[in-house]
């Protein structure tokens, strides 16, 4: 009887904390509802420990470090707030500085995730990575072809068609939506 783990493999962590915190903010546009629930850090950690054993857990975020006005101000204090906790469950968060353009902001890590596969790719045989956005395609394709295990964790609404269709179709490589471990992983009031 197997008990489900992947411990025999070296497994490293990636999540890009932009699609994984714009999937937890949405909302039905019909009842205002959040679609999708908040991870508990603590637990998702506990939660791939027991599953893939990582060697390391990289969070990449994105920081506000000089914000000019409100709300901004505010939202970079939480921010850091959230980091100091993640960093004492044990995550390794990278930042990238936000950008403010017009009105608006902009960041994005793929890049950033896609060169630390590539740093770790000798170390590692198993990569979790945490998003369902396209752009990661190329990547999860090339690490496939190199005999990586692929493991791919998003919330269904998120995930989009091409990492789906790839999982599907190829051997070591598999996909896990968010919304089947809500029991698992949601976080309540008093957890981070």
């Amino acid at each position: 009887m197997s008990s489900g783990k992947v411990k025999v493999i070296k497994s490293g962590v990636f999540i890009d904390a932009s699609n994984l915190l714009w999937a937890m903010k949405q909302k039905d546009e019909k009842t205002g509802k959040k679609i999708h629930y908040n991870i508990c850090f603590k637990k998702l950690k506990q939660y791939l420990k027991r599953h893939y054993s990582p060697s390391f857990y990289h969070y990449y975020a994105c920081e506000d470090s000089r914000p000019k006005k409100e709300p901004y101000i505010t939202h970079a204090k939480n921010t850091q707030k959230f980091f100091q906790v993640l960093d004492g469950l044990g995550y390794n968060v990278i930042k990238k500085e936000l950008k403010h353009i017009g009105d608006g902001t902009k960041c994005d890590t793929d890049v950033e995730i896609t060169m630390a596969m590539h740093k770790y790719a000798n170390d590692i045989e198993n990569i979790i990575l945490f998003s369902g956005d396209s752009d990661f395609l190329s990547a999860v394709e090339h690490f496939h072809s190199l005999g990586k295990h692929v493991r791919i964790f998003s919330f269904e609404k998120f995930l989009s068609w091409e990492l789906k269709d790839f999982a599907i179709k190829n051997p070591r490589c598999n996909y896990k939506l968010l919304d089947d471990l809500r029991g698992k992983l949601e976080r309540t009031d008093d957890e981070s």
